[in-house]
């Protein structure tokens, strides 16, 4: 009898980082944020800083943190999977000299 869904020998990949799922939901809420901002709020009374209003500087502080997340996500998981892989067919007559 023949298995009908046979099993890759390639690793699988681990699932999408959290941490960087909820970096993209906070950076979708900043650039919704920052649409609102620079569309359709006036201006005219607010503070300014470096010529732009208070409001559009916070909505692009919402952005960075927002990529700031997604990376983090990424390199934490990505250094935790390096340390628990044991090096795959890997022997010293294949290395590099």
């Amino acid at each position: 009898m023949v298995d009908p869904l046979p099993v890759s020998p390639l690793p699988t990949r681990p699932p999408f980082p959290g941490l960087a799922r909820f970096g993209m939901a906070v950076m979708a809420f900043g650039l919704l944020f920052d649409l609102v901002e620079h569309d359709l709020v006036s201006h005219a009374n607010e503070l300014r800083i470096a010529g732009f209003p208070l409001g559009e500087h916070a909505a692009h502080l919402v952005v960075l943190v927002g990529m700031v997340l997604v990376l983090v996500g990424i390199v934490r998981t990505g250094m935790r999977v390096g340390h628990r892989r044991p090096p795959q067919n890997r022997s010293l007559s294949h290395a590099v000299r």
